[in-house]
């Protein structure tokens, strides 16, 4: 029902309840049966159990269980328990992670109000607030937080910050009679108070008439429970490689079983062969090389003030294509701040934001300007500006925190930055007595003493003001108004989204007090100062780059689309004209058409959470990849439904816990800085890829083709199994250490159906395990023919056997310890960037050979893996094979770049 387009009369009867004496006890029960309870709506939450074995719902998690119980059945236990660690590590972080998300709810529930002052039965009592029910009467005053949606039908100086709910940095001054239309936006209604939002001045009364799921802060509550939480493009990424791949390996292993087994062998030598092949192929250590390469990227974004809450975000954040942003804090300081001021004759510019001095004001060339007299029409309208307040800016920790109107803030600082300092100013114009603000008046007054006078100071509407003048101060003295000069000059900081205060004195006599209406005849008009809440100035710098990356920044906000227009000229978000959609418009357009014009959009204004929540969502249908920044309760949604909600650290705690990430300065920049980490992160997630297929395939290929060319099989069980867990198990993390190579946020974003593994990077891996095979197998059919083994037959085939294999099993354990530098970069070539810049890949490699001279040479541990000492020259022979993967890899990189720059040569 529309409550704010409903008589208040109308609003009494329908909860048969009266503004003196309230609702009686004896109704309570009723009206919360038919109405419902002040309580948050809560998500259905599933059994720790049921969560914890949903992590195993993963398909390359399937393929390691099933390996993991036939090692342990038919090969070594140990091996399965490494397996089995692996699986449990990973259900454990997921596990975790998805706990945390229970976490946002329970900050919406701390928004609400603890307890609230009531009328009941014509008494005054203190009740919790989850006690309320529609029909009670609730008195609000400065400081108190809204308990429930009410009707406003008294109000005195009401003025209720509602930022956290609609986006608007000023507070919203109340008018209990004001006839609002039936489809004015939650900003607009301004004889409502709505539950979560803040008094900050003044008094008034309502009648509550939504409590709970049915109030705004309710329906955010259920549009965060039914929002589904969007997969991340790894994710899905990650499953469509896990089917893929996990169909290729079981055809290949199926093939190898049933050729190896018709070509003569055991069947149960073939199965264990199987096995070890399939734990071999089976990227196991992809979940975990995933999980550290997203972690190692939450580390080094923490540095840079960005929090990552759920580690999918930091490779989501490379993919990105739009971000929706907030514009009051996020682009904005949320600080308003005097931009220019206007007396007659003159205009200055101020500089600096925020409520700290640090700024000046300067005169139309730039140069700073102090006030060295006192007696000036700028030294006055900074002065009353100053005076003329009920706020003050206090220094605290080396901030500066202002404590009541925003408005009044920024006045305080621009006089500030002109050298009046608050203190001094006030002990030379000591304060008689207060005018306070009122909405019918539309000024605020003060008298105050200066050298025997008595000076009624005036701030409030120009216009207002205007008609209370009969002159103007100029440098030159007193001379008569020039009203449309003056409207002139106010007009042109109204076409830039300027809030415009004016400001007039006048000599009183002592027996004039401050609420004498005949006292503000003939004031001298002394100027204007106009304000807004700036733009950040690292936000351009930010906006800009994601421009260069490709990344679009759409503003988001609930305030007037004048401002919105504003802010976003000055941010450049459009290189254009800004194409703009307010609440109103989103409102009447279907999703078709929303979708539609969705990519033209940069600005949507006047809008309510509902609104946000459909507008990703088109986007979104646009095959977009959104994230969605915002700090407000309003935001929360949105910022679930998102592929990435990123929050700001001053924001709600409701935002933050709906949130991927937290911005821990407020800052657009540090936002850019988690796009490009996202972008390297990803990029290593590939060379991780791409080490893990080649040194597989190399392995599969060596097996299959000793196979189908009739030779003994070159490696047994056990050995394959080694070299899953010694060399490439644990080479895989320090290609999570990577850095940049280039500058990777000057690419467009990757398309949304973008695979893992790009075209060139199926030549790479096919290339590298094919000449891993051939490296392999040529050094074992050679040493079969070298230690004679197609010369004697039956057991004196053992040990030349067994050294070949020894060959073949360091050759391929040594292809993929040098392999996995070639895996550092897809393109560019690894003297190019750095044989040794990746430090953790130098000592990985050297523990991997390390334990490789170990399997060969230590006893007891070669008996179990069936391998013979080698001497030196057999060492460099196997390091001299596998060596040529760097050097023929390093030519394909080659052949690569040298086609690439003939193509875009000819392009251009």
């Amino acid at each position: 029902m529309a409550w704010h387009n409903t008589a208040v009369s109308d609003v009494f009867s329908r909860f048969d309840t009266s503004p003196d004496n309230g609702i009686s006890s004896s109704q309570t029960g009723a009206l919360k049966q038919q109405y419902g309870e002040n309580k948050l709506p809560e998500e259905k939450k599933k059994s720790p159990v049921l969560l914890f074995l949903e992590q195993f719902n993963n398909p390359i998690i399937y393929i390691l269980i099933v390996a993991g119980i036939l090692t342990a059945i038919l090969a070594d236990p140990l091996d399965s328990v490494v397996i089995f660690a692996v699986v449990i590590v990973n259900t454990l972080i997921g596990y975790y992670q998805e706990t945390k998300a229970e976490a946002a709810l329970q900050a919406l529930k701390n928004l609400t109000s603890p307890t609230a002052r009531i009328v009941r039965d014509g008494k005054q009592e203190t009740i919790q607030a989850t006690e309320l029910v529609c029909g009670d009467v609730v008195f609000l005053e400065s400081g108190t937080k809204v308990p429930a949606d009410m009707r406003l039908f008294d109000t005195q100086e009401l003025q209720i910050d509602e930022s956290a709910l609609t986006g608007e940095s000023l507070p919203v001054l109340k008018q209990a009679k004001a006839e609002i239309s039936e489809d004015a936006p939650l900003g607009d209604r301004l004889n409502m108070a709505y539950a979560g939002t803040v008094v900050q001045r003044g008094r008034g009364k309502g009648v509550v008439v939504e409590v709970g799921a049915k109030s705004e802060i309710g329906k955010i509550t259920r549009n965060i429970v039914e929002a589904e939480t969007v997969e991340s493009p790894l994710q899905k990424r990650l499953a469509d490689f896990g089917k893929k791949l996990s169909m290729a390996i079981g055809v290949a292993i199926l093939f190898i079983l049933i050729a190896g087994y018709l070509r003569g062998n055991s069947f149960l030598n073939m199965f264990l062969t199987a096995v070890g092949l399939a734990v071999s192929a089976i990227p196991e250590g992809l979940p975990v090389s995933v999980t550290v390469a997203l972690s190692i990227g939450v580390y080094a974004m923490a540095k840079k003030k960005a929090i990552i809450r759920k580690l999918a975000a930091v490779e989501t954040l490379g993919s990105t294509t739009i971000i929706c942003t907030d514009k009051t804090g996020t682009l904005t300081e949320n600080a308003m701040s005097v931009r220019e001021i206007i007396v007659p004759g003159e205009r200055y510019k101020v500089t600096g934001g925020g409520y700290s001095p640090e700024g000046e004001i300067q005169d139309t060339d730039g140069n700073r300007i102090e006030i060295e007299k006192r007696d000036t029409p700028l030294a006055y309208a900074l002065r009353i500006g100053l005076l003329c307040t009920e706020s003050k800016v206090v220094q605290k920790d080396g901030d500066y925190k202002l404590v009541g109107d925003p408005t009044e803030g920024a006045l305080i600082t621009s006089a500030w930055k002109a050298g009046l300092d608050p203190d001094e100013e006030q002990k030379n114009f000591p304060i008689v007595n207060i005018r306070p603000f009122e909405s019918e008046n539309q000024y605020m007054a003060v008298t105050v003493r200066s050298e025997g006078k008595k000076i009624l100071l005036v701030k409030g509407s120009t216009e207002k003001l205007l008609d209370m003048c009969a002159t103007m101060w100029t440098n030159g003295g007193e001379v008569p108004l020039e009203r449309e000069s003056v409207i002139d000059d106010m007009q042109s900081l109204t076409s830039q989204a300027y809030r415009v205060i004016g400001f007039a004195y006048k000599v009183i006599d002592e027996s004039v007090m401050v609420y004498d209406d005949d006292a503000y005849h003939d004031c001298v008009f002394v100027g204007m100062q106009g304000m807004y809440d700036p733009p950040r100035e690292e936000a351009k710098k930010a906006i800009a780059e994601c421009k260069s990356a490709g990344v679009k920044v759409i503003m988001i906000t609930g305030d007037h689309k004048e401002t919105a227009t504003a802010i976003a000229k000055e941010l450049k978000l459009s290189d254009e004209r800004v194409d703009m959609l307010t609440g109103a418009d989103v409102e009447k357009l279907t999703d078709k058409r929303l979708r539609a014009l969705s990519d033209e959009t940069e600005v949507y204004a006047r809008v309510s959470p509902e609104h946000k929540l459909r507008i990703v969502k088109q986007l979104q249908a646009r095959d977009h990849i959104v994230a969605m920044t915002g700090d407000g309760v309003n935001d929360a949604p949105a910022l679930k439904a998102a592929n990435i909600g990123i929050a700001m650290g001053s924001g709600t705690d409701v935002a933050k816990e709906a949130s991927s990430m937290v911005v821990i300065d407020d800052s657009f920049a540090s936002i850019v800085e988690a796009v490009r980490h996202g972008r390297v992160i990803f990029d290593n997630l590939r060379h991780i890829i791409l080490f893990i297929l080649a040194t597989s395939l190399g392995g599969v290929l060596t097996l299959l083709f000793s196979i189908v060319l009739g030779m003994p099989l070159p490696l047994l069980p056990a050995q394959l199994l080694w070299i899953n867990l010694v060399t490439d198990g644990i080479s895989t993390f320090p290609l999570a250490y990577e850095k940049e190579h280039g500058n990777v946020m000057t690419r467009r974003p990757r398309p949304p159906d973008a695979g893992l593994i790009p075209g060139n990077m199926v030549i790479t891996i096919l290339f590298a395990g094919i000449i891993m095979m051939f490296g392999t197998l040529g050094l074992y059919e050679w040493a079969l023919h070298e230690y004679g083994y197609f010369n004697v037959i039956g057991d004196l085939q053992a040990a030349p056997l067994a050294k070949a294999r020894t060959l073949a099993f360091v050759t391929l354990a040594l292809f993929q310890i040098w392999n996995v530098h070639n895996s550092r970069s897809l393109n560019s070539s690894l003297f190019q960037i750095g044989p040794f810049g990746n430090k953790p890949l130098i000592i990985v490699g050297f523990v991997s050979l390390t334990l490789q001279v170990a399997a060969i040479h230590v006893p007891g541990l070669n008996v179990l893996l069936r391998a013979t000492p080698l001497t030196m020259h057999e060492w460099l022979l196997c390091i001299a094979v596998s060596l040529s993967i760097v050097f023929l890899v390093e030519f394909k990189k080659l052949l690569i770049r040298m086609w690439r720059s003939t193509t875009k040569t000819s392009e251009e």
